[in-house]
């Protein structure tokens, strides 16, 4: 019976221990923790003590194993959750991955922290460790012990808290609030140990206490709270504790001695510019004022009155120096109120363009010389150096903002250039106003001007020969890349059989300079800092592969002039590679081949002024003798003519001695064949009778006085002397008509001639007649009868019975004589019947039928009486 009793009290005492266990973790739920805490350590509550009994024999074996398995482990997350103060947890949303996670950390010994925080981009998130990027907010949880968590051990085993912000004003805020002054209150430590911990502890507040405030610009002087509610008399006594404030007063030393020479430290900085030396001075002087603000606390105070009574021998260094920061400090509110008159002109310097700033130039250098008449303390030779040079390293600022390296390797040639000139503008103008601001400063002040001009124009003097080289880079992409402003040019086109040979070179050129340009390219991120050394060994290698190009060039304009053989072809390949002779070295070959082009422009004029000066010209047989002349010198004048007008519209052409001199010798030559024009005129001239005007209104045909109805023909023998010629066959033909009465043959031609011409006219005329009213409406207002009414044509004008001539001399008062070119002309009839009509107005008769002018091959030049020149 005992037995059984006791068994059924032992499902009891589980039952009331498993209630205790939870009684306590709903308390724990309940309780806060205050942020940052240390271990909390909790008492377990008494429990009712039970009636004595007899100890039961413990169950072994499986019978034990499966009692305890069957007890159900409890769920830690409640604990971990009630201790989380983590702004934004109550929203978020709990996944199972987030209980896996708390469930593995709680289980395994091995995972010494739990972090819970909100990320921005994921939300809620466990970690089993710190989180990568810095969090504003997160929660920890820190594992005491190697065993698994649960509601017995979390008060024992587990250390929590929340940082909040960044992590080393957090660790600040906690070490000296919570841990610091526990620590040096402890009187229960050995005297020796507390002493070393102490001591240890100083230097750590003081270093991270100058850290914490260095990462925002400040100084801040670390005071310790040992000993500021004890009197200095009694401080003394204690070697150790005065030894602690010396070694705080050691640290203040060494924290005003550097904030005393951080100005040297930003002078050195080159690249800097007026605005950051504004900015320097106004932090430099809230600096200093903090600093003055803090060496008159009443810690700092007490530590001084303390040492003062030790007679420490760290004591007068550290007031030395505390009184150069009052002096330092003034010195900075002096500075900064005289630079800040720059602040307004060069805060609007920083939007303006490199072509916009050369008019705010002399305004900024007046307020300079300003600061340096006026400024007690920044009119040193140093600072005023030291600010002209960051003016230069702003201007060099602005220009590299304007300038875009991408374009520039990209093509834009044109506008690239115009920005890199606008920059070099930019620095000679800041470099002509400061030198006229120091003559006229000489000029007018007592003061001499004692800067360092070196100095202050190095860098600029360097980037204006950057902005000269990037120049070069452009040049040389429009003479090897044919890049005009982000586009490439067309393809030159070359004739001949070694066209396709040349083009080919051309490309293999444009190829081998692609490469150079991307391996300058590869380095352009350093390619405007003036202090980039490597920019000139990268720029070097690629000059050299342009002086190679350059030769390739030179070859390539050789081959192609071999086969020139007019200055028409010449000049087209002048004009083909004019581009290329902006370059020194491809100009030499340019100009050589512009010469031998003016020598090949020599050689056409010799062969013209040779057949110039011929004393008979071939002439062909159906010309005359002054008529064909004038056309034989008209060819010789235009076939030197087409070649100067082509010379002359090169306007790419080098200015030499020797075209000169072509061009004179044409000029003469153009003089001598309008002399031989006129001297031609004249000639013939001569010859005509005075009455021949008279004698060529006799009209060839008449009425036959004999025969009613018919033609004769009343041809004028004097006619035949107004061309002479004696190698013309028309005219010996007209003399022997004339001596023997026309011969039958020529008569029976002549009136065959005619008939046909009157069937035509006829057939015309029956056409139109009959045909006329069936016309649409926009044909039916031509009249042939009304036309042949109104026409005001005379037959005597029917240059169809006439021979055409080539060229008709005018004689004009003051103009000069010129052949005028042949054209037929055919009669139209008005009167067949009446003979009065039947006259020839015009001296057209007489001249010979020509033919058409014999054209050269292609390219080529006509001469008279010849095949074209080779």
């Amino acid at each position: 019976m005992s037995s059984k009793a006791e068994k059924k009290q032992r499902p009891s005492g589980r039952g009331s221990s498993r209630a205790s266990r939870s009684g306590r973790a709903a308390q724990a739920v309940v309780a806060t923790e205050e942020q940052g805490n240390a271990l909390a350590v909790s008492e377990p509550e008494p429990q009712a003590e039970l009636p004595k009994e007899e100890p039961e024999p413990r169950l072994e074996g499986p019978q034990a194993q499966s009692e305890e398995s069957m007890e159900p482990e409890a769920d830690v997350k409640p604990l971990f959750l009630s201790r989380a103060a983590l702004t934004g947890l109550a929203d978020a949303v709990w996944t199972q991955e987030h209980d896996a996670i708390l469930e593995h950390f709680a289980q395994d010994p091995t995972e010494s922290i739990l972090t819970i925080f909100i990320d921005p981009c994921f939300g809620l998130k466990l970690d089993l460790g710190m989180p990568v990027q810095t969090q504003n907010q997160l929660v920890y949880f820190i594992r005491q012990a190697p065993v698994p968590i649960t509601w017995e051990n979390f008060e024992a085993t587990v250390q929590f808290g929340t940082v909040r912000g960044p992590y080393i004003p957090a660790l600040l805020r906690l070490v000296s609030g919570v841990f610091a002054p526990q620590i040096f209150a402890n009187t229960t430590w050995p005297e020796s140990i507390r002493n070393h911990f102490a001591s240890h502890l100083h230097k750590f507040l003081a270093c991270l206490t100058d850290t914490r405030y260095k990462l925002e610009g400040h100084t801040v002087l670390y005071i310790p709270a040992e000993a500021m509610n004890m009197k200095p008399e009694v401080v003394v006594k204690d070697k150790e504790l005065v030894q602690r404030l010396e070694t705080s007063m050691i640290h203040w030393t060494r924290q005003i001695k550097e904030v005393l020479s951080a100005q040297e430290t930003v002078e050195t900085g080159e690249n800097s510019g007026p605005l950051e030396e504004i900015e320097f001075w106004r932090n430099r002087c809230m600096d200093l004022s903090g600093i003055s603000k803090q060496l008159v606390k009443k810690g700092v105070k007490h530590v001084e009155s303390i040492l003062h009574l030790a007679k420490s021998s760290y004591l007068a260094p550290f007031m030395k120096l505390a009184q150069q920061i009052q002096d330092g400090s003034r010195q900075a509110q002096s500075n900064l109120t005289f630079l800040s008159i720059l602040k307004e002109p060069y805060q609007e310097l920083a939007f303006m363009k490199p072509k916009d700033i050369s008019s705010k130039l002399p305004k900024l250098i007046s307020l300079i010389r300003i600061i340096w008449v006026n400024s007690p303390h920044y009119n040193t030779r140093e600072r005023l150096t030291s600010l002209f040079r960051k003016m230069s390293n702003e201007i060099i600022r602005l220009c590299c903002h304007a300038i875009s390296l991408d374009r520039i390797f990209e093509g834009y040639v044109s506008s690239s250039k115009e920005d890199l000139q606008g920059c070099i503008l930019c620095c000679h103008a800041w470099k002509d106003h400061y030198l006229q601001a120091v003559q006229m400063h000489t000029e007018f002040s007592s003061r001499g001007w004692v800067l360092d001009q070196t100095s202050i124009f190095a860098q600029v003097d360097a980037f204006v020969q950057r902005c000269k080289d990037l120049i070069e880079v452009c040049d040389c992409q429009y003479h090897f890349a044919r890049w005009e402003d982000g586009k490439q040019g067309p393809l030159p086109c070359f004739f001949g059989a070694q066209g396709p040979q040349i083009t080919r070179n051309l490309l293999e050129i444009e190829d081998i300079f692609h490469k150079n340009l991307h391996m300058l390219r590869a380095v352009r991120g350093g390619i405007l800092d003036v202090k980039n050394t490597s920019w000139h060994e990268d720029y070097n290698k690629f000059r050299a592969g342009i002086k190679d190009l350059e030769v390739m060039t030179q070859n390539l304009i050789t081959s192609a002039f071999e086969l020139v053989r007019d200055v028409q072809h010449g000049v087209l390949l002048l004009d083909t590679f004019h581009r290329l002779a902006a370059r020194e070295a491809i100009k030499r070959t340019y100009d050589k081949k512009a010469v031998d082009l003016y020598m090949l422009f020599n050689s056409e004029l010799a062969l013209v002024n040779r057949e110039r000066n011929k004393k008979w010209p071939d002439l062909e047989p159906y010309m005359a003798q002054y008529s064909g002349q004038a056309r034989w010198v008209h060819l010789l004048r235009r076939r030197v003519d087409r070649v100067m007008t082509c010379l002359a519209g090169a306007h790419f052409l080098p200015h030499i001695g020797t075209g000169e001199e072509s061009v004179h010798t044409y000029q003469q030559m153009v003089q001598a064949i309008d002399e031989l024009v006129r001297k031609t005129f004249q000639e013939w001239t001569s010859t005509l009778d005075k009455d021949c005007i008279r004698r060529l209104d006799t009209p060839l045909l008449r009425i036959s006085q004999e025969k009613a109805g018919m033609l004769d023909v009343n041809f004028d023998k004097y006619r035949s002397h107004l061309a002479p010629s004696p190698h013309t066959p028309l005219l010996q033909l007209s003399q022997e008509f004339n001596s023997h009465l026309l011969t039958p043959l020529f008569i029976i031609l002549s009136l065959s001639y005619i008939t046909i011409c009157l069937l035509l006219t006829f057939y015309f005329f029956s056409f139109f007649l009959f045909v006329s009213p069936h016309l649409p409406p926009c044909y039916q207002h031509f009249n042939f009868i009304t036309y042949l009414k109104t026409s005001k044509t005379m037959i005597g004008q029917a240059r169809w019975l006439t021979p055409v001539i080539p060229a008709l001399w005018e004689a004009e008062a003051g103009a000069s004589l010129e052949p005028r070119s042949s054209r037929p002309a055919w009669a139209t009839w008005q009167n067949p019947i009446s003979a009065k009509n039947a006259k020839i107005s015009q001296a057209w008769w007489h001249k010979p039928i020509v033919s058409a002018t014999r054209e050269g091959e292609v390219g080529g030049l006509p001469e008279p009486g010849r095949q074209r020149l080779q």
